[in-house]
């Protein structure tokens, strides 16, 4: 039997179940199928499933003759209920976005399928897995709205103008913007989107959108855009800068817990005898990285190039201050 179909069935049997009389027209009107469906669901029901399924003339609607009837319980293994958990905990990210309304049907269309009562014991899972998802920040009332048009600006290609917020200088921002995608990272959503006034692409958090309004004028995404390319080269998510190749040598102290990470799809790495490492990147500015390198100590010494380096011995200069 078809997922669809079952999923169709198991509502059938609440409706019964319900005692609602629900009859060919009405179940037909709710599922957005024609009558033939449903009566085709009815006889499976009865045929497949040894449904005791009865008319009645006077409720003019079906009712179950045996109120002991129940249908077969859908057996989950342990490892599936576990992705089914994972799947909600990753989904809660997209509350009060537009998919929310979507994603929370499909949920409650799951749950039809779940038996009762599923037995699992969270204490074994979480002694042989478990993950670290980062919080999202919750988009509030306002930022769900701005999240709102920028989807269907980006449905309907239109561009729009904003009121940005930018925290480093503290100050709102005008922008011409032709919306492109969407991206969920590091806990937050942010825009992509060709900005008229950088005459290039760059991204925006969608929390510091402060308003936001649709424009007449339509644009046609570049056939040389690809979101994959856009973040390929960058350390984490900020685009943007020239491709740089940055060598850092890793002290023995910490090497042994970076020897089997892959830290950017460029890296190449040299074990080297006296037990440090040897790390190249070629990425995309050299901002986060170098918050990176920040990270690591006195443990990470930067070889290559000698822009960063003085970067990296100013900031620890003003760090000391």
């Amino acid at each position: 039997m078809e997922r669809h179909t079952y999923i169709r069935i198991a509502k059938i049997d609440e409706l019964i179940r319900k005692k609602s009389y629900p009859n060919c027209r009405k179940m037909a009107e709710i599922f957005e199928v024609s009558q033939r469906t449903i009566l085709r669901d009815i006889e499976a029901m009865k045929d497949s499933l040894g449904a005791p399924i009865l008319f009645s003339k006077e409720k003019n609607g079906y009712y179950y003759g045996n109120s002991g009837f129940s249908l077969p319980e859908l057996k989950l293994s342990e490892g599936e209920l576990l992705a089914v958990l994972l799947g909600a905990d990753i989904i809660s990210r997209y509350k009060n976005t537009p998919f929310e309304p979507a994603i929370r049907s499909a949920f409650e269309k799951l749950q039809l399928l779940l038996p009762d009562s599923v037995s699992i014991n969270p204490k074994n899972i979480d002694e042989s897995i478990s993950f670290d998802i980062r919080q999202t920040r919750e988009l509030d009332k306002k930022s769900a709205k701005v999240f709102e048009k920028l989807t269907k600006a980006i449905k309907d290609k239109s561009s729009i103008e904003i009121n940005y917020y930018v925290i480093g200088r503290d100050a709102m921002q005008k922008r011409v913007i032709d919306p492109y995608h969407l991206r969920h990272t590091q806990g937050s959503w942010y825009l992509i989107g060709y900005c008229h006034l950088r005459k290039d692409f760059r991204t925006f958090s969608v929390n510091q959108i402060k308003g936001i309004k649709a424009l007449p004028q339509k644009f046609e995404i570049q056939k040389d855009f690809s979101v994959k390319d856009f973040f390929a080269d960058s350390w984490g998510f900020q685009e943007g800068g020239a491709i740089t190749k940055v060598v850092v040598r890793l002290d023995k102290t910490i090497a042994r817990w970076f020897v089997d990470r892959r830290l950017h799809p460029s890296q190449q790495m040299v074990e080297n005898k006296d037990g440090s490492l040897t790390l190249t990147f070629k990425v995309a500015g050299t901002n986060e990285i170098m918050r990176w390198i920040l990270s690591q100590g006195h443990w990470a010494k930067i070889i290559e190039p000698e822009t960063l380096k003085k970067e990296i011995r100013d900031e620890a200069r003003e760090m000391a201050r």
